[in-house]
């Protein structure tokens, strides 16, 4: 579970441009917030949303960053570190069993994972890839643009089943909406494609969903995932 040590502070998005910043109308006026997010965050842009934001330590470029947002169909955390965060700090053994938690980030050849976990003294890798962009069904589309270095994760997580290492994916669904996770097949058919032939390989695939508000962030359960 993420908790927020210092309330976040509400605002309304005006907009996100070059990337990294997002401009938001606040009580006290306008400020430019960090934008911790390459996507395209699909969805999550229109001006009036209500967002959330936090103050940043000294010393950083920005003094503030973005976190949240409310959508019609629901709040995602648009912070795609907090993906790797949570389930760090989530005890994943009702999903992937009999495992604890090692570190994060564990180096394997020139790749580094986002978790190595650990089954009676066997190394386990997990990649974990964070999920906003929601459509009308409840799907969790991902990417939500064209990534090839996702492709590439895959591809790399196949090959290390191939060769008996136990390797999962996990889809961390961070928007409310979100009932069940698919590949987003016609934004980028390469990566749908990789992760059929992964689970073929021997790669676990998982979706999960968490409970997002102002104050925390914590995972509540599975929900499906469908490749085909």
């Amino acid at each position: 579970m993420i908790e927020y040590q210092d309330p976040l502070i509400e605002g309304r998005l005006i907009s996100r441009y070059k990337r990294f910043f997002a401009d938001i109308d606040t009580n006290d006026g306008v400020i430019t917030a960090h934008c911790a997010n390459t996507g395209r965050m699909t969805g999550l842009l229109e001006e009036g949303s209500r967002v959330w934001f936090r103050k940043q330590p000294p010393g950083r470029k920005l003094a503030f960053a973005w976190e949240l947002v409310e959508v019609a169909s629901g709040v995602a955390c648009i912070n795609t570190a907090r993906a790797n965060e949570l389930l760090f700090s989530t005890d994943l053994s009702p999903w992937i069993a009999d495992v604890t938690c090692v570190r994060r980030e564990p180096k394997v050849g020139s790749h580094r994972f986002d978790l190595e976990l650990s089954r009676n003294g066997q190394a386990v890798y997990v990649e974990i890839k964070s999920v906003t962009l929601c459509d009308d069904s409840g799907a969790g589309l991902f990417p939500d643009a064209p990534s090839e270095r996702a492709t590439q994760h895959v591809n790399l997580l196949a090959e290390m089943a191939v060769d008996g290492l136990e390797t999962h994916l996990v889809f961390m669904a961070m928007h409310t909406g979100i009932q069940f996770v698919k590949p987003h097949r016609a934004l980028d058919r390469a990566f749908a494609d990789a992760c059929i032939k992964a689970r073929g390989a021997g790669v676990t695939f998982h979706a999960l969903r968490a409970e997002i508000t102002p104050h925390r962030i914590q995972v509540t359960g599975a929900i499906p995932v469908e490749l085909d």
